[in-house]
């Protein structure tokens, strides 16, 4: 294990030296997302929260939890050497942005949203427990349809696009296809079956954790503006950094599709047409 452990900062360091620009972008990103995050929770302590939102401090919580989850993918990247693993994470941070788009979208409400509208109090049954599961199961297969799929009003190849996109997660976190077979195509093309049991660099996966990485990171950038209640002072410098970052992340798509990857414009499109927020968004809820 001493191997491992002295392996995983070293191949962990080296991608974070070699993708530059990238770590430049992500991290002004997270400064801005925990920024952003700190400051609602300072003016709701101070402030008092608000009642006739009822909701609004569990969106908040999801903000939250999707920072964390979103450090805890960079941190499997950088300090460990694991970009896979880390995508793994990014379909949880990637279901909880299109939760959050779902509500912002007023697709749903937030009891809905977690499969409990019209539910009383705990404890409930065991059937109960099962309804609120299939409940959930169905709204977010709806907010997909809504967002990226027949009812989303993209073009048919953004959408066959932007499908496979979502699909492509669940290949690595049930049963961690694209690892193995990784592994296996280095075995075919050496010859040789080379016990290496720990991080090694990879620029295929560094590069599909990266574009993966970027593409979520815009999504939970657009979302960022409806974490704000209307009544929050208004501040023109947090403008100008939401902008600059939007503007940021815009290129970076801007020249994968340039690359003729075919990923890059349906990502735009659906940035365009389903994450609509900006600097002039805050928090809202849809009626019950």
């Amino acid at each position: 294990m001493r191997v491992f452990w002295a392996a995983e900062p070293k191949v962990g360091a080296a991608f974070n030296d070699k993708y530059y620009g990238f770590r430049v972008l992500t991290d002004s990103f997270m400064d801005f997302f925990g920024e952003t995050i700190w400051k609602q929770g300072e003016y709701g302590n101070a402030n008092g929260w608000p009642k006739d939102r009822k909701y609004y401090v569990m969106c908040l919580i999801m903000y939250v939890t999707m920072f964390r989850s979103f450090r805890a993918s960079e941190s499997l990247a950088l300090q460990g050497g694991y970009p896979l693993s880390s995508y793994i994470i990014l379909r949880s941070v990637k279901d909880q942005a299109f939760a959050l788009a779902g509500a912002a979208n007023k697709i749903a409400n937030f009891p809905t949203l977690f499969g409990w509208e019209g539910f009383g109090g705990e404890p409930w049954t065991k059937e109960q427990y099962s309804q609120v599961i299939k409940n959930r199961m169905k709204i977010e297969d709806k907010i997909v349809r809504n967002l990226i799929g027949a009812q989303s009003g993209l073009s048919q190849a953004s959408q066959d696009e932007l499908m496979q996109w979502n699909r492509m997660f669940n290949w690595e976190a049930h049963r961690g296809l694209f690892t193995m077979f990784r592994a296996s195509g280095k075995v075919i093309e050496s010859k040789k079956f080379e016990m290496v049991l720990g991080p090694s660099p990879d620029e295929t996966l560094e590069t599909m954790y990266t574009n993966i990485c970027t593409q979520v990171a815009w999504m939970i950038l657009r979302l960022l503006p409806y974490m704000r209640r209307a009544e929050t002072p208004k501040d023109a410098e947090w403008n100008k950094k939401w902008k600059l970052l939007d503007d940021s992340y815009r290129m970076m798509l801007d020249s994968l599709a340039k690359m003729g990857k075919k990923i890059a414009p349906a990502i735009i499109e659906l940035v365009d047409k389903q994450f609509i927020f900006g600097p002039e968004t805050y928090y809202s809820e849809k009626a019950a």
